[in-house]
Formats: structure tokens, sequence, C-alpha cells
């Protein structure tokens, strides 16, 4: 079956009402969905925010239902020169680790560059990013051709200041901000499964301005996305994901 997974109940609203022949499932202290979307089999759920949360609850699903594609719905910032708006749609060609590392005065060191003693058969080596190619992000592209596709950046600490937000876009190139992707994207890697990440911009990174948020937005948008992409599901697409 195909996983969708959000933060937020609120990121899955409009997907769960067009979940049919549904029924629900406990899994932890977490309640799951699982029916149809378009006749497309899906699990649908929630992490919680924060990367921590994401990796916990991925991971359990994995090791519990059979999957051949993750996909992830949610909002995120954009960043100031990506061009993006409120309500308007992005797509993930590759997660960036934002803040794993150490901050300097007048520089920033990612975990990978630091020398951390590390062994490879009792951890996962520590990757700056992870490019996310694959056919299904392939789909999206085409289904979605007004989605600005490009490298999500996932942070701890969201850039509430104009300094931060251009810190880190020009560190990594990144187009909009978020808070679980990576964790998702290195979690999918081991799996060997494809992930697609869908984000509907929800505010610009760099203020907290009430006025220039809107959440329900730019969660109504990722769920419009991913509706349109489940609506178009080719068949070929399906062998591309069990391949």
């Amino acid at each position: 079956m195909l996983i969708i997974i959000a933060a937020v109940p609120l990121e899955t609203n409009l997907l769960r009402q067009e979940l049919k022949d549904s029924r629900t499932e406990q899994l932890g202290s977490c309640c799951i969905e699982i029916g149809t979307i378009y006749d497309q089999d899906v699990l649908i759920a929630h992490s919680g925010v924060g990367q921590t949360a994401m990796s916990l609850q991925l991971t359990r699903l994995l090791e519990r239902y059979p999957a051949k594609a993750v996909l992830l719905c949610g909002c995120g910032g954009s960043y100031p020169d990506s061009t993006l708006r409120n309500g308007e749609l992005a797509i993930a060609t590759a997660e960036f680790f934002g803040d794993l590392g150490v901050s300097c005065e007048e520089d920033f060191i990612h975990l990978s560059e630091l020398e951390i003693p590390q062994n490879p058969e009792l951890e996962l080596i520590v990757q700056r990013s992870y490019l996310l190619p694959s056919p299904l992000v392939e789909h999206a592209r085409k289904t979605l051709p007004q989605a600005l596709c490009g490298t999500f950046v996932t942070v701890n600490s969201c850039s509430g200041c104009a300094a931060l937000s251009n810190e880190l876009q020009q560190r990594s190139g990144g187009i909009c901000e978020n808070m679980e992707g990576a964790a998702a994207a290195q979690v999918c890697a081991e799996y060997n499964l494809p992930l697609l990440e869908l984000r509907g911009i929800s505010n610009p990174t760099g203020s907290r301005d009430p006025q220039q948020w809107n959440i329900p937005l730019g969660a109504e948008a990722a769920q419009q996305g991913l509706l349109e992409i489940l609506r178009h599901w080719p068949e070929k697409q399906e062998e591309s994901c069990n391949s």
C-alpha cells in the first residue's frame, strides 16, 4: 500500500474525507486509517511534529505494514528567493538537514564534517542531504506542473528572523523549510523505499508576523496536490514502486 504521513491531522483532513472502505487500527499511541483513495490502497498516519517523532512513527509503520512508497504531505515555509507564496505547492527533489551540526560565529559545520568516530555496523552514517530521484517524483512533476521543485530544508529551529532564513537558504540552496522531511528521507533510504514529499506554503520564513501565516491554506494546497497525484496514478507507476 501507499503510506501517507503528515505531522498533524490538519494536514490530512481532506485526504481522510476521500478515504473509502476505511478501517482504523491502533499503532502504539496513534490511530491510523486504512482504505482506498481513487482505487489506491492507502494508509494515513500522523507522526507528530519534528524529526524524532517522524522517525519513530514512520519506522513503526514500515516494520508493520508492507509499503510500496511513502507520501509525505504538509505545510512549509518559503525561502526569500524561492518566489513561492502562501497556498502554492512545492515538491522535494532532495532533503537537507539544515541545522544538524555546530553553529560558529562566522560559519556552520555540519555533523558530517565533524571528526566524530562512526561505526557503520552500529549506526547510519550521517549525511548532509538525501536526493529523492524516482519515477514517483517525476510523476508528481508532470501531474502538478504549477508546483516548484527543489531542495527542502529540515530544521529543529525554524527561521523566525530574516538573518537565519537567509543563512539557511544560502547554505542549502533550498526553496522551503519544514521540520520532518529529512528524517523521513533517511528512514526511507534505510528501507529502500521511494519518498514523495509535497508541501503547501503556509508562510514565508524569517517572520513571525501572524498576518503572513496561513497554515490551513498550506495544508489544503498540499492535500489537493496529493489527491491529484493519486487521481492520475498510472499503472506503470505501480510497477515502478514495486520494483
